[in-house]
């Protein structure tokens, strides 16, 4: 079995190398393909990735190219990880957004959409290739950013073999079930909305409901995503928990005052940090994996520690460098491969898995279409996807649900028709954007910016 990943250049593609390489024997997967168009690049980050695959597991074939058809020839599971724009692109959408005093988050508001107009025409050829190229049975995990407008495009272009990856929603649950000291198995919780935009319910222990013993919780506001929340929130969300990505819209104003007075937003940062670390692994003898490892590691620990931070005024805690032998030796199947790695086992066994997934809505949210890409909590067996039926919707969730999957639509149907006005509607009922002359403005701005990859609109 062959398995594709388009991106295959990104700053993670060694963590994504060595979750799909632990996995690859029991998943037979016996070839790997990481792709990308920029080749210095895959070269860097992709061999490392190459170096990492190799320690773990050297019978997996494990290649590089930059030749889209050479890689999705023939394979059997696809995941895309793209940065159309690369990180050039995040800053200047943050950029652009500063300028009118609104946020720029590159899946929020008019970064999304921004991102969006970037990665949507790019990943509707993509698939095409891949529909002609590689097996007919092909399952396509789609991680590229916004990943719920991508999904939601793809979606409707009818690829229907692709499903939406985040892995916020499987890490939160994670930070729960430590909390609460169980193990996954003992343990469940409904999530429900859509991508960056979505609520967590009914939590169960054993069966049981355990609201009252995961709200009250000493840890949940200290060891959990909810630090950055206020508890009185959670009770006016009738005691839904929210995704992190919440906190722009419920704290809107503390972000934008943040990033003012910081002066830059985190896609800067991230640029800027990306640069040294190329930079520094540029100048050093690639060969020498122990290097360029310590090199790699203590950057991705800085990007990591900064996550968040800017926006919320708060710090991850301080992450431990591993060393090459370490990372290597430590079993991982978190983040988003290891979802799509649940999934391939999930499509082809007996045994039920439950996971949180991009997909159509099919009734299971009440209030929106059936081929609304929506963040469900799904639950697979034999390749039957199920997603969960959620009822009484609280009106606050609901609404912004509602608002923010309008302004998806617009943002997608203005894509593929090149219209300014319906990209222009998307963004005045956008609640981070609220003001047609800005949607207007911004419009303009991006489309003049990002003309080489949405061509002319009218």
């Amino acid at each position: 079995m062959k398995l594709t990943v388009l991106g295959g250049g990104g700053v993670r593609s060694p963590f994504l190398a060595k979750s799909l390489v632990y996995s690859a024997k029991e998943l037979n997967i016996n070839q790997i393909v990481f792709m990308d168009n920029d080749e210095e690049k895959l070269t860097i980050y992709g061999g490392l990735a190459k170096k990492v695959a190799n320690a773990i597991n050297p019978n997996v074939e494990f290649s590089l190219t930059t030749n889209a058809v050479e890689a999705v020839n023939a394979a059997d599971y696809v995941i895309t990880t793209l940065r159309v724009g690369q990180d050039e692109g995040r800053y200047n959408d943050e950029k652009i957004a500063q300028k009118y005093g609104i946020l720029g988050q590159e899946t929020t508001g008019v970064g999304g959409f921004a991102m969006a107009l970037r990665s949507i025409p790019t990943l509707i050829e993509y698939c095409k290739l891949i529909q002609e190229k590689a097996n007919p049975e092909v399952l396509v995990f789609n991680f590229t950013n916004p990943s719920g407008l991508v999904t939601q495009a793809l979606r409707n272009e009818g690829f229907n073999n692709v499903y939406g990856i985040c892995d916020g929603p499987f890490h939160f649950i994670k930070q729960l079930e430590n909390m609460l000291g169980i193990s996954e198995e003992n343990f469940d919780i409904t999530c429900y909305g859509l991508n960056h935009l979505s609520f967590f319910r009914e939590p169960r222990i054993n069966g049981e409901d355990a609201t009252d013993i995961v709200i009250n919780h000493e840890k949940l506001f200290t060891d959990t995503e909810m630090k950055i929340f206020d508890k009185q929130l959670i009770s006016i969300l009738s005691n839904e928990l929210p995704n992190e990505y919440l906190y722009f819209y419920f704290y809107n104003d503390k972000v934008i005052n943040s990033i003012k007075s910081t002066g830059f937003a985190r896609g800067e940062l991230i640029r800027n940090i990306n640069k040294r670390m190329l930079n520094e692994m540029k100048g050093i003898d690639l060969e020498n994996t122990e290097k360029t490892f310590e090199v790699y590691i203590r950057h991705l620990a800085e990007r990591e520690e900064s996550y968040f931070s800017i926006e919320s005024g708060v710090k991850r805690l301080d992450i431990q460098l591993p060393t090459f032998e370490q990372f290597v030796n430590t079993p991982d199947k978190g983040g988003y491969a290891g979802i799509a790695l649940n999934c391939i086992r999930a499509f082809h066994g007996n045994v039920k898995t439950t996971m949180t997934l991009l997909i159509p809505n099919n009734e299971s949210i009440d209030g929106l279409r059936d081929d609304d890409v929506v963040e469900i909590t799904c639950d697979i067996i034999g390749g039957k996807v199920s997603p969960r039926k959620v009822n009484n919707i609280p009106s606050i969730q609901l609404q912004l649900i509602k608002t923010i999957k309008l302004f998806e639509r617009l943002t997608v149907e203005a894509i593929k028709e090149r219209s300014k006005e319906k990209a222009i509607k998307a963004l005045m009922i956008h609640p981070l954007v609220n003001s047609y002359n800005i949607a207007r403005l911004i419009v303009e701005e991006y489309l003049n910016m990002y003309r080489e990859y949405v061509g002319d609109w009218k």
